[in-house]
């Protein structure tokens, strides 16, 4: 089954991700695990994806390389139309930079660091400095709820603050494609809430294509589609909207 057959509903725009046939794998020789086995799929804007599965089931391993992150050993993934991995490293690089927000579990905060020059940092290395940066951070930050806190360091914040700091900063530079990996798993129940309805929002509002791996059951009824990852392979694409899911056949290998 193609990518483009994998897409989400009919009628929809084009996809901003295009997956085929990816394969990753760690180790060597003996101890050589397939962590990914010829995944196909397509994302597109405007919606909250979530990567679901178990433990070890390669989850963080595709969005890492739908992402730009981690080299596939196979395939391909083309994003706004670039083929990714047909880019060099400092290519790739800048393609993240200029496209690309990221939230993960650890938050990833420096600690010397107020709120707001957390959320300053990418816009700087984007090119955008002075009062511009100040200002759009600020505004970033007031859109996540934290407009008052701005001033505070992390280990003046709650977790959910840190997520939310976090958030801001991947959203400052109004990316067209956000990646979230578990980011909710180190929150109580209401603030993992706001955190992924804040996404979601990125989604809905902004038309940004926001892609999430997460084990919490709770993220499902608050997304537009789930993919099911077991094994290395994507065997279920479900839109809890709807509740029609689909499960997808992908070729074997050789």
């Amino acid at each position: 089954m193609s990518a483009a057959s994998l897409a989400a509903a009919p009628g929809m725009v084009p996809p901003s991700i295009v997956a085929e046939g990816v394969r990753r794998s760690f180790g060597e020789g003996a101890s050589r695990t397939e962590v990914l086995r010829g995944i196909s799929l397509a994302i597109c804007p405007g919606e909250l994806t979530l990567i679901v599965g178990p433990s070890g089931s390669g989850k963080s391993t595709l969005l890492s390389v739908l992402s730009g992150l981690l080299r596939p050993d196979g395939g391909g993934v083309r994003v706004l139309d670039t083929a990714l991995w047909d880019l060099g490293e400092e290519k790739i690089d800048a393609f993240r930079l200029r496209h690309c927000g990221f939230v993960f579990q650890g938050f990833n905060l420096f600690p010397a660091l107020t709120a707001v020059e957390q959320v300053i940092l990418p816009l700087q290395y984007s090119g955008v400095g002075g009062s511009q940066a100040v200002l759009r951070a600020e505004e970033a930050l007031d859109a996540v709820g934290l407009g008052p806190r701005a001033h505070l360091r992390p280990s003046e914040l709650s977790g959910g603050e840190k997520q939310r700091v976090a958030i801001a900063r991947a959203l400052v530079k109004r990316p067209e494609l956000i990646f979230a990996d578990e980011p909710t798993s180190a929150l109580d129940r209401e603030n993992g809430r706001i955190v992924i309805d804040l996404l979601h929002r990125a989604a809905l509002q902004r038309g940004a294509t926001v892609l999430a791996v997460t084990h919490d059951p709770r993220l499902v009824s608050h997304s537009d589609r789930v993919l099911r990852i077991e094994d290395g392979r994507i065997t279920e694409d479900d839109r809890p909207a709807t509740r029609k899911v689909t499960t997808l056949v992908e070729e074997k290998r050789p």
